[in-house]
């Protein structure tokens, strides 16, 4: 079981990192995402912008969850 998760823990890091690369930015940098600016477009992106943000977030929780069953699964 362990082998199994250690596998798709390494899919889901390859897929998460892939994801990541394939997205625009924002050329706004951190100060804008924090509050810092008056450009908020976070949550009303569209279109294939829209869907590689969400499945960067679904991504990210799989890859998380399977670092945690990671840690629990006994290695045999």
């Amino acid at each position: 079981m362990f082998w199994i998760a250690f596998i798709l823990f390494v899919i889901a890091s390859v897929l998460v990192t892939v994801v990541v690369l394939m997205q625009e930015p924002k050329q706004s940098g951190l100060g804008d995402a924090l509050g810092g600016g008056g450009g908020g477009d976070f949550g009303t992106m569209g279109g294939t912008a829209g869907g590689l943000h969400r499945l960067t977030i679904w991504l990210g929780v799989i890859w998380g969850v399977l670092a945690l069953l990671l840690q629990v699964i006994p290695r045999a």
